[in-house]
């Protein structure tokens, strides 16, 4: 479906986390303070098929989409830089963004020739956090296009980082990692001011799977959800600029 437009404040959206075995969606109408719908795919394509079957307007993902050549992802830098630590003493998350593989490796099978493409394109290695994504990229770049990123696309797909979603959302950093108690507890109330209902959405109610969501992912889902709204209401912070890689996907990360 194409032509919509993305200025209604009304209508739904979406945040989506990948986990392992599939996928967590997180659904909420663009209106602040609507409640949650956490939802659980098995394949990207399924996914998408259920945002253009409920007509979402915007759905942004955690996946790392436009890949980049020689010299990076800008919005990889940029996002790094907005997660360093706002006050002395305090804790950053810039260790959570680590670069997005080249664009050359996404075809290698095993590490070590993912590892061998991208030194020859990039003069740099590869970490294992990266290369553990290539199915997951592989995945969202199968179902998506491009056009797919546009403004006038419906639904329209974005690349988010949560942690960088926590950060416009908070105003500065989270100061605890997402796996701790104190970083759950920390996300939660955070949430909690333009999700009233995420303690029973994502706590308290039980869904089938699989897959099996954890805690953190579900809050992820739901970070990227608020990001969605912000995309749809033309107020989200593009990071990386114009840029995209060499198959026209962009290279940018919303918040």
């Amino acid at each position: 479906m194409r032509g919509g437009t993305l200025c209604s404040k009304s209508g739904l959206v979406g945040g989506v986390d990948g986990v392992r075995g599939g996928w967590v969606m997180a659904a909420t109408a663009v209106a602040p303070e609507s409640s949650l719908d956490i939802l659980v795919f098995q394949s990207f394509s399924d996914l998408w098929s259920h945002a253009k079957r409920r007509d979402l307007l915007a759905v942004t993902v955690d996946i790392p989409t436009g890949l980049p050549g020689r010299e990076g992802r800008a919005a990889d830098r940029e996002a790094r830089g907005k997660l360093k630590p706002s006050e002395k003493g305090k804790r950053g998350r810039t260790s959570s963004v680590f670069p997005a593989p080249p664009l050359s490796s996404l075809g290698a099978t095993t590490y070590k020739k993912a590892g061998e493409l991208a030194r020859r394109s990039t003069d740099k290695g590869l970490t294992r956090q990266a290369f553990g994504l290539f199915p997951k990229i592989k995945e969202v770049r199968s179902a998506l296009q491009p056009d797919d990123f546009e403004c006038g696309a419906v639904p329209r797909a974005a690349e988010v980082h949560p942690e960088v979603s926590f950060r416009f959302m908070a105003g500065s950093p989270m100061s605890f990692h997402k796996s701790l108690q104190a970083g759950v507890a920390e996300r939660l109330s955070l949430l909690e001011c333009h999700f009233p209902d995420i303690v029973d959405a994502a706590v308290r109610t039980s869904r089938t799977g699989p897959p099996h969501p954890g805690l953190d992912d579900v809050l992820d889902a739901v970070a990227a959800a608020w990001t969605a709204r912000r995309l749809v209401q033309e107020e989200a912070a593009r990071l990386g600029g114009c840029e995209r890689d060499a198959a026209g996907y962009p290279m940018n990360i919303w918040a």
